[in-house]
């Protein structure tokens, strides 16, 4: 087999084992919302169990992919989808950890349908982010920074929405174990909002991938959409 058609195959492994890896992560997402609507504690401590086969992708896609750096000698955008994917595997690690959180949450607090409605708000953009992701990763040179900026922004202005209607709820709580529950919901909406960080993190590290450089999308997109009102 010629050096070419076995980097070739690394490469494609790389991209194989990186989407498994945001699929499964997808499913927990998935299995997450099916317990949070319907109350089903058995859903709940799936995805907490599963959390582990997360953990072990991860790891495994990590030693890979360095297995892959130190055998073949990568130059340029080979390269950068080695060590790139390195970086997303750890993102989307820490964005399926934001899932098994709410899942502990739902069996340990049994939220009302209105704390339900809160969560599943925000959780439904961060969805929508990781389907964004999802596609990029099959296809890392289809530019989708500004569309995942904005799904971000929205993200940011839901917690705050719905962080100051929760804040209300803790002044009016009639006791201290009703306040603590209203926090720990605020919790997990602040959890969904720094998985629309770690997907913005992705999002410039396909920009490292493509380009050869990190870019602060915060400021630079953010410039392009004003100019665009």
């Amino acid at each position: 087999m010629s050096y070419n058609k076995i980097l070739d195959n690394d490469i494609k492994a790389i991209k194989r084992d990186l989407i498994s890896l945001v699929e499964a992560t997808k499913s927990q997402y998935a299995t997450t919302f099916d317990a949070l609507k319907n109350q089903d504690l058995t859903l709940a401590q799936e995805v907490i169990d599963g959390d582990i086969k997360i953990n072990d992708l991860q790891n495994k896609f990590t030693k890979m992919a360095l297995w892959k750096i130190a055998k073949q000698q990568m130059v340029a955008g080979d390269l950068r989808l080695a060590v790139g994917g390195v970086l997303i595997s750890r993102e989307i690690e820490r964005i399926a950890d934001v899932a098994k959180h709410i899942c502990n949450f739902t069996i340990k607090y049994n939220p009302e349908p209105i704390e339900i409605d809160f969560i599943s708000k925000m959780f439904d953009l961060v969805n929508v982010m990781l389907n964004i992701i999802s596609a990029l990763v099959e296809n890392y040179d289809n530019d989708q920074h500004i569309k995942v900026l904005k799904m971000e922004n929205e993200l940011n202005a839901q917690f705050s929405e719905l962080s100051l209607k929760l804040a209300e709820r803790v002044r009016s709580s009639s006791n201290d174990s009703e306040a603590k529950k209203v926090v720990t919901i605020i919790r997990q909406l602040k959890n969904l909002e720094r998985a629309g960080e770690h997907l913005i993190n992705v999002e410039e590290t396909m920009q490292f991938i493509r380009t050869g450089k990190f870019e602060e999308y915060d400021e630079t997109v953010q410039n392009n959409l004003e100019t665009k009102k």
